[in-house]
Formats: structure tokens, sequence, C-alpha cells
């Protein structure tokens, strides 16, 4: 019985790690695109300022086989950071003309967000169960005057509560999203590629965003 929670907390901990990614597959490349409106002037603006720079985005083929590097894609970036803003998460600071450009990053990454949170809610149970399971089953055995005594009803549902929470964290790392899934989803959320996002658009919509953050900075005291 020992080894059944014990291998299935090992399988609980590597789909976690896995979901997490090892390595990343967006990067900032050197340099920066000019926008409208230049660079940030002040430290107000610097606080909200988006510097729009050539990124790579790792992508896999229709198959899922085969790997390669897109260097043509912008990323969106805070003043003096390497980590790409999340262009949904952007969507409440930026201009009501492109939130439907930010709705099909949206759209694109929403399918892998929610099979991460259902293998979420399904390791948490599993892992619950599991403890749950082996809590009971050992609470079953006991020694009373030099006797070992077995409570068996209980080490029954302890072992089949711990085999139910096996089962569920199993169904976990099968809905959790696989390495392709992942590094679409990554590139959806990181970058803008053509032709669906042209240079010129991207440029346009920092543009906006930045007039907007010095509008607000040159009216603060």
């Amino acid at each position: 019985m020992t080894r059944t929670p014990r291998a299935a907390l090992l399988l609980l901990l590597a789909s976690a790690m896995a979901s997490q990614g090892c390595a990343s597959t967006v990067l900032r490349l050197e340099g920066e695109f000019s926008s409208p409106g230049g660079t940030a002037r002040t430290p107000c603006e610097q606080r909200e300022w988006l510097v729009a720079a050539p990124t790579r985005a790792q992508v896999f083929d229709q198959q899922g086989r085969h790997t390669a590097n897109r260097d043509d894609g912008v990323g969106l970036y805070r003043v003096g950071s390497s980590a790409p803003e999340s262009i949904p998460g952007l969507a409440p600071e930026l201009h009501a003309d492109d939130q439907a450009r930010v709705a099909v990053h949206r759209a694109a990454v929403r399918p892998h967000d929610t099979q991460r949170w259902i293998a979420a809610g399904l390791g948490a149970t599993g892992l619950l169960a599991i403890v749950a399971g082996s809590i009971l089953f050992v609470s079953a055995f006991s020694s009373r005057e030099g006797n070992n005594e077995v409570n068996r009803p209980r080490a029954v549902w302890g072992g089949a509560l711990a085999g139910l929470g096996f089962g569920i964290g199993i169904a976990g790392t099968v809905v959790n999203p696989n390495q392709t899934e992942r590094s679409r989803a990554s590139a959806a959320r990181y970058v803008f590629l053509p032709p669906a996002d042209e240079r010129a658009d991207v440029l346009a919509l920092t543009g906006r965003h930045n007039e907007r953050v010095r509008a607000r900075c040159g009216s603060a005291p």
C-alpha cells in the first residue's frame, strides 16, 4: 500500500513540474522598434510605458513533431525588462480600437488555460484523496496488549480512497497540455506574429497605449 501513494505523489509532482514548462519558448531579441511617441521621458511614463522589441517564438508544425524558431515576431515589454507582457493581460490598458486584436490572442490561449486549471484541480483532488486514504489505511492497524488488530472496513476504505486519488492524478496528467500545446499557447500569449499581426499594426497599438500614458503622466502632479 505504501508504494501506491508514493508513486501517485511522484506522478502528481512530475505533472506539476511539466505544466510549468522547464524552458521558455519565447525570447526577446536584441534591439527594439520605433513606435509613435518615441521613448519614455519621465519616471512616471517609464512605469507604464511599453517597448516593442523583436521576439523569437518557438512554434510546432501542424503534426506537432518538429519545431522551428520564428524571429519575425513582436513582443511588448516594460522599460528595462526582458520578460514579455501577456497580450491578454494588457487588455485593460490598451485602447478600445485594439481590443479586437487582443481578443484573438485571448481566444487562442483559452483552451490551454482551461486544460491547465482542470489538470490542477484534478491533481489537487487526487493528492488530497491519496493523503486521506493513506491516513485512513494506516489508522486501521493498531496494537493492543501485544496483539496486532486490523480494522478491515477502514483498511478497505483507505485503500480504495488512495486508489481513487491515484486514478484522479492520472486523469490530471492526461488532461494537462503537452509541450506542443504549451508552446503554441505561449506564442499566442506573448508574441504578435505576422500575417495575423503585422508589425506596423502592432507599433500603432503600442503608440496608442504610450500616448495615453504620456497624457496621464502629463496631467499628474
